[in-house]
């Protein structure tokens, strides 16, 4: 090893100084090249799984070191990274296999059959599936990133005024920036109502991460309120946007302003009507009918009499009218129709329009043909109803043009070579060039052939004497440089023949 190190001060020593210089340069790209390469060549991780809690974040981390995948850990160990090209095959892999669990157990705990088990236990671990289950279902909702469900079972009993109701609280951690509607909110308390026997919306409380009661049952009238102003407030971002989009088509984006106030009906009406109609002209349908027909013809004599009381009782005295006919004719007829009768059931919806407001601003100085051309497309796009008492009212002002703030956020870059890579590969190939212009620049200064005799009066020039006392050998010194210097005034083609002489011999010497 020292011969080796001696060998090399040797050779480094023989090299001139801009050789030594082109050979540092060399080696110092080299290195910074082979170091650039690695990091080029690691490989680009992505976010595997993120949010995890560490349960689950241990359960992933055995799972990628048995399948020998490697790994990266985050954000506190709450974010696993693997390879870019790895990703979606190593997540798929381990949904298969159940992992992660969110931190929650589902059904999967009666995979398992536990001996000694009573059915105390098994009511419980049930509990616990149930409850899991229902945690991983709301997760799936875009706007929660969290959930967790409590529930409670009351024991059965003999005696119904003993029994209890079902109970179940679900806690909600929403992400940044997110907010539930009210439907999604009796949305969750339907589902959780619906998954637990016995249990109703009405005992179903949802709270968010900040302490704030999404649902109670103790709302009443407020929450039929809050829906009402809900649905006015969706109605007019409705009318708003449609405005805003139809007029940005023309006027540019950003140039107009549209605000709708509805005034909404939520009375809720049911009218009944029962009219009746005259039979016109013998028309309508009958209802009954009634015929009377009676017809009598006959004849009388004097050989006979008419039975009966008259001719039976002493005293009574019957008279004969002796031969004659009689004849008796009668007709009646009555018919009964149908009176014509109209029933009307109107049953009139909430959230009947009752009135519109609209203001339209538009960015510039419109003509007011233009201003009534937006006015009335504005007023055939909304359905506004002028005789209802609708308004609207449409103007044209320069908007002020504000400036970006300190908190807006440029648009993310596409994802590809990290920026700082790009950085360290411009300042080593900045630091090469910088060396290899010093390289020629140090080249460039070498003389090529200077005369002797400048080069000896640089090297035997006069030199001021010091003021001390001189040793023999430094009078001996200066004198030989003075015979030098004025050898090389007198006859300079003799020195400088004399110095090729000695270069050349020293040259062949070092050849």
């Amino acid at each position: 090893m020292n011969n080796i190190l001696e060998s090399i001060k040797q050779t480094w020593g023989r090299l001139s100084r801009p050789m030594q210089i082109g050979v540092g340069v060399f080696v110092l790209g080299v290195f910074l090249s082979l170091v650039l390469l690695t990091i080029l060549s690691r490989p680009n991780y992505q976010v595997l799984f993120s949010g995890l809690s560490p349960e689950d974040a241990g359960a992933v981390v055995t799972a990628l070191q048995e399948r020998g995948t490697p790994y990266q850990l985050t954000g506190g160990g709450s974010t696993v990274l693997v390879p870019e090209e790895e990703v979606f095959e190593t997540r798929i892999a381990l949904a298969t296999s159940g992992v992660p669990t969110g931190g929650v157990v589902g059904f999967e705990i009666f995979n398992t059959t536990r001996l000694g088990e009573t059915e105390a236990d098994r009511q419980l671990r049930f509990q616990w599936a149930l409850q899991g289950e229902l945690t991983r279902t709301i997760r799936q909702i875009n706007e929660i990133s969290d959930a967790r469900v409590h529930i409670v079972l009351p024991r059965r009993s003999l005696f119904v005024q003993e029994s209890q109701p079902a109970t179940a609280s679900v806690l909600l951690q929403l992400k940044p920036g997110a907010q539930l509607t009210r439907n999604q909110v009796r949305a969750i308390s339907n589902l959780v109502a619906s998954s637990v026997e016995g249990l109703t919306p009405d005992n179903v409380t949802i709270v968010d991460s900040k302490g704030t009661v999404l649902n109670s049952p103790d709302f009443g009238e407020l929450g039929q309120v809050a829906d009402r102003f809900e649905m006015k407030w969706r109605y007019e971002q409705q009318l708003e946007n449609s405005i805003v989009a139809m007029l940005e088509r023309i006027y540019g984006f950003g140039n107009v302003v549209s605000r709708v106030n509805a005034e909404l009906d939520f009375s809720r009406m049911e009218q009944y009507s029962e009219t009746y109609a005259p039979v016109q002209r013998g028309e309508g349908l009958v209802r009954s009918t009634q015929t009377f027909d009676e017809t009598y013809r006959g004849t009388s004599t004097s050989a006979g009499g008419v039975p009966g009381v008259d001719a039976n009782v002493p005293g009574y005295v019957f008279e004969n009218l002796g031969e004659g006919t009689t004849e008796w004719d009668r007709h009646e007829a009555v018919t009964n129709y149908e009176l014509n009768r109209t029933e009307t059931w109107l049953t009139t919806l909430p959230g009947e329009i009752a009135n519109l407001a609209v203001s339209v601003w538009i960015n510039g100085d419109l003509e007011p043909s233009q201003l009534a051309a937006v006015e009335e497309s504005v007023i055939r796009a909304t359905g506004l109803d002028l005789n209802r008492g609708d308004s609207i009212y449409v103007a044209s002002v320069p908007f002020e043009v504000m400036p970006f703030t300190d908190d807006f956020a440029p648009p993310e870059a596409a994802r590809g070579i990290p920026i700082y890579y790009w950085l360290a590969g411009i300042v080593v190939l900045l630091l090469l060039g910088f060396l290899l212009v010093m390289v020629l620049r140090t080249r460039r200064e070498v003389p090529e052939e200077a005369p002797v005799a400048a080069a000896l009066d640089v090297v035997v020039g006069e030199e001021e004497i010091p003021e001390r006392e001189l040793t023999p050998e430094e009078r001996e010194l200066v004198n030989m440089r003075k015979q030098i210097h004025r050898l090389a005034q007198e006859k300079p083609e003799e020195v400088a023949m004399i110095m090729r002489t000695w270069l050349a011999e020293d040259w062949e010497g070092q050849r």
